[in-house]
Formats: C-alpha cells, structure tokens, sequence
C-alpha cells in the first residue's frame, strides 16, 4: 500500500478533485450507492430551521449542499460557500446564481470571519479531509454564534472493528471500481477516499471531540455507520 504524508494526500486529493468537477456529483450518487441526496436532504432537515438565517457552507465543492438548502428550505437569508478550491468555488457560482450566495476561498482551518457570526455552519462529505480536524472544528465552533448549530454529514468509522474492515474494503475496492464503470480508468483516484477513511476518527470519538466545544450534541450513524449526520448546538 503506498504511504502519503497529510500534505502530499491533500495534494493528490486537490488535483483530482479539480478534475472531477464536471461528474461530481453524479459519481457522488453512483458510489454512495443513490444514497447522497437523500442523506443531504435528511441532514438539511435536521439542522436548519429558523428564520433569516445565515450559514456557512464550509468545503462547499460544486454548491450541492447549499443548492440542497435553498431547494428546501425558505429560512436563509445568506449562505456562504467556502472551499479552498477556486475551481468548486467557480462552478458552484454558476450553478446557484442566487443574490442569497456569497463566494470564499479559504481552509477550514483559518476562517475568515469574526467569532459568532453564523446562525449555522453545514460541511457535507468535506470535513474529512481537513488538514487539522481539531483546528478545523475549533474554528468552526468560534463562528458560530451561541445557540447556533453545526452540521457534519460525512464518511463515518464505527468503533467495531469488523464494520470499520468492511467499510474499508468498500472504499479501498469496490468504490473506485463503480466510478471506474462510470467514467473509464479516471475513477481510480477514488481510491484516495480509503486514505482519507483511514485517518478518521472513530464516530465515537468525533462526538468527543465535538463535545469540547458544543453543548448538546447528536450523532446518527448511517449505512452501518459508514455515513453520519452530526448535529451540534452551541
């Protein structure tokens, strides 16, 4: 198995993101198994509701996640994208055309934005691939405002070891394999997503970690915990 350092991971994950962009969202749905917008759907469900809201869309891709909201919801009065790619930033600028979109680019781990500015931050199948997760949810913990939330939906890791084999085997084997079948020899580099996988925390323990700095948190594991919705309210 070759071995990758976090930045030279992150750099790999960087270029073929770039070049994926066109089928994103469409290998999204074929190596989730048809399963990503429903999960999106029951996350947005779950954390925003209110009124005039305004949310961070952090490690935003192509826009879907926020696309997701706008679609179901009539509460936001601004959502920000934030991705550290100028790429995702441009296609999910011409995808929304929505006044409510404002556009960053910027990391998880240095947010440009003043403590307690956002009602909620969302980060679908993202937050994975922070460089820094604790520094990652430190940050986004600070631009929350107290009595926000924030949402994680994302690959998860059950503490069973047998679940975390299995899960494995799927994004190691079986996941580039039918974006292979999809779009030719190009969905091999979903193969990265196992190297991504392996340096996840347990479930149990993001909750933890999550617990530093929210008050009430809630976790629902999916897909034999293999996918989570994290909800947290400061």
């Amino acid at each position: 198995m070759p071995c990758y350092g976090l930045g030279s991971l992150w750099s790999r994950i960087e270029d073929a993101l770039r070049g994926l962009i066109p089928v994103y969202d469409k290998v999204n749905r074929v190596i989730s198994l048809g399963q990503d917008l429903r999960l999106r759907r029951l996350a947005v469900a779950k954390a925003i509701k209110g009124r005039d809201l305004l949310v961070l869309d952090a490690g935003c891709g192509p826009g879907t996640m926020s696309k997701t909201i706008l679609d179901l919801t009539d509460c936001v009065k601004q959502i920000v994208l934030l991705d550290p790619l100028r790429e995702m930033l441009k296609q999910s600028k011409h995808r929304l055309g929505d006044e409510r979109c404002a556009f960053v680019q910027a990391v998880f781990e240095h947010l440009p934005f003043k403590a307690g500015l956002f009602d909620a931050s969302v980060s679908a199948f993202a937050l994975r691939d922070a460089f820094d997760l604790t520094r990652a949810l430190t940050e986004l913990s600070r631009v929350v405002k107290c009595g926000g939330v924030m949402l994680i939906l994302d690959l998860g890791k059950p503490s069973s070891k047998l679940l975390q084999a299995a899960i494995g085997v799927y994004w190691r084997i079986l996941a580039p394999l039918l974006a292979s079948a999809y779009i030719g020899k190009e969905g091999l580099i979903y193969r990265l997503l196992y190297h991504t996988y392996l340096k996840l925390p347990t479930n149990a323990h993001l909750k933890e970690m999550v617990g530093r700095l929210f008050t009430r948190i809630e976790l629902e594991e999916r897909m034999m915990g293999g996918v989570i919705i994290l909800l947290a309210v400061k």
